[in-house]
């Protein structure tokens, strides 16, 4: 009698369970990725996408629906791989992940002015200490299960390879003409008034008054100028060529001549004013000048190849599913409907960029 009743109990059980999955995609238990050792429900699949947007100062509400969907599976395919290369890792842990993950988050903790700027920032990215520390060191986990699988399987990018991309590729190795100066700028706010706008100008034609005088560029430009990614270098910019720089500053830069100080100049920034130190003429690149740079490339592109297909056979151990419905088919177009752009998608993660524009 016992033993039917136990045995009713668990098919009762299993009906129930059955009975409760979740079936809306939207409900936050709605599994949508699962398979050996991984599940990933709508709620932590949320929390990742809202992340990603709050890195980019975006909100659902401005990412139109095509875009939103892509991103999802995206960052869900993402989650997978995560999740899938630290189940591999952890057969063959890193003994001292642990230490050597605090130790970077202490060293973290050292790029902030001081302790409630760190909770600040943790705050504004929806994380814990705990939380990040923890990242960390699933990271240094996955870090070395790809030291271990994927380095010794690729093959080191031959001088032949270089050469061949190098040729192939002839318009990544044309260099515009480019100007490098040093430039103080007296800010002044988009709303000011036309008073304003003369004090401010009044201001930076005595800033530069003070260099023709003979006082260093750099003295004036670190005790005027406001703008903060150069006033530390005495107003010194990164080389740049035509169409870093916003169209005033780009033409009195390349007016100029080198070693020569620029009138007073506006832009919707301000007000300006600059010296060239250089100048130097457009050119193409010769192969020796590159081809460190090409070997790198090259490498990374073999990297993320050996890593795919590491992950690949790591998502096909693991049985992996993708539950997540796919996005709804585009309308189509027909002859009362004029075809519509794509609207632009989400930002991708920033990577090293241009001088920004002045």
């Amino acid at each position: 009698m016992q033993k039917r009743l136990s045995l009713c109990f668990t098919l009762l059980a299993a009906v129930l369970v059955v009975g409760c999955a979740v079936k809306d995609p939207k409900d936050p238990r709605f599994v949508v990725a699962e398979g050996k050792g991984i599940k990933i429900t709508r709620a932590q699949l949320d929390a990742e996408v809202d992340r990603a947007l709050l890195n980019f100062n975006l909100s659902r509400e401005k990412v139109p629906a095509p875009q939103l969907n892509s991103l999802e599976m995206n960052i869900l395919n993402q989650m997978v791989n995560r999740q899938v290369a630290l189940e591999e890792a952890r057969k063959s842990p890193l003994t001292n992940a642990a230490v050597l993950a605090k130790e970077q988050l202490e060293r973290m903790k050292k790029n902030f002015p001081d302790a409630k700027a760190f909770e600040e920032q943790l705050a504004k990215a929806k994380t814990t200490e705990l939380a990040m520390l923890k990242e960390i060191e699933q990271k240094l986990e996955v870090d070395n299960l790809m030291r271990a699988r994927v380095e010794p399987s690729m093959k080191a990018p031959t001088d032949e390879d270089v050469q061949k991309f190098y040729a192939e590729n002839p318009k990544l190795w044309q260099r515009g003409e480019s100007v490098q100066a040093q430039h103080v700028l007296v800010k002044v706010d988009a709303s000011a008034d036309a008073a304003t706008k003369a004090e401010k100008k009044k201001a930076a034609e005595a800033a530069l008054a003070r260099v023709n005088k003979g006082e260093a560029f750099e003295k004036v430009a670190q005790e005027v100028s406001d703008d903060p990614g150069s006033k530390a270098r005495g107003g010194e910019l990164p080389p740049f060529s035509k169409g870093q720089m916003t169209p005033n500053f780009e033409k009195v830069a390349f007016s100029t001549a080198p070693g020569k100080t620029s009138a007073v100049f506006e832009t919707p920034f301000g007000f300006h004013f600059l010296k060239v130190k250089a100048k130097e003429a457009a050119k193409t690149l010769k192969l020796e000048e590159v081809k460190n740079e090409i070997m790198s490339h090259l490498k990374r592109l073999k990297q993320g190849e050996a890593t795919r297909l590491l992950l690949e056979d790591l998502r096909k151990e693991a049985a992996v599913k993708i539950l997540l419905p796919p996005p709804p088919a585009p309308a189509p177009v027909t002859a009362t409907t004029p075809p519509v752009s794509a609207p632009p998608a989400p930002p991708a993660p920033p990577a090293p960029s241009a001088p920004a524009k002045k």
